[in-house]
């Protein structure tokens, strides 16, 4: 009974000890939050999701993988274009390229029009 007593009041004493604690990082976060406002620069908050909705004007990027870099700057092409050109263009490597053309090859997208000059098929 005495062990069970001892426990409870370690219990107790460590629970006090973590509540002095979090109570000591909310005053630190309420003083931050007091210290920060009006600090941000970005005005007020829209005071509803309609005017922020209205305000708030972004655009999502759509990812676009290197295939379809390759492809698209293969179909601006007004002529035939060289893996030269492809790599100033597209900033990839010769390897890289390599492997995207086989692959668009292999789709039928393009064709060789003779060794390192692609075409739209």
């Amino acid at each position: 009974m005495k062990e069970l007593e001892t426990l409870m009041k370690t219990f107790g004493e460590g629970l006090r000890t973590l509540a002095q604690g979090v109570h000591a990082i909310a005053d630190k976060l309420d003083s931050y939050v007091e210290s920060s406002k009006g600090d941000a620069g970005f005005g007020t908050a829209p005071e509803s999701a309609e005017e922020n909705a209205e305000t708030v004007d972004f655009q999502q990027k759509v990812a676009v993988n290197a295939t379809e870099v390759v492809y698209e700057t293969i179909l601006r092409a007004a002529k035939p274009i060289t893996m030269g050109e492809l790599s100033e263009k597209t900033g990839y490597d010769r390897k890289k390229l390599n492997n995207i053309l086989y692959r668009l090859r292999k789709q039928d997208k393009i064709k060789n029009v003779t060794k390192g000059v692609y075409t739209i098929k």
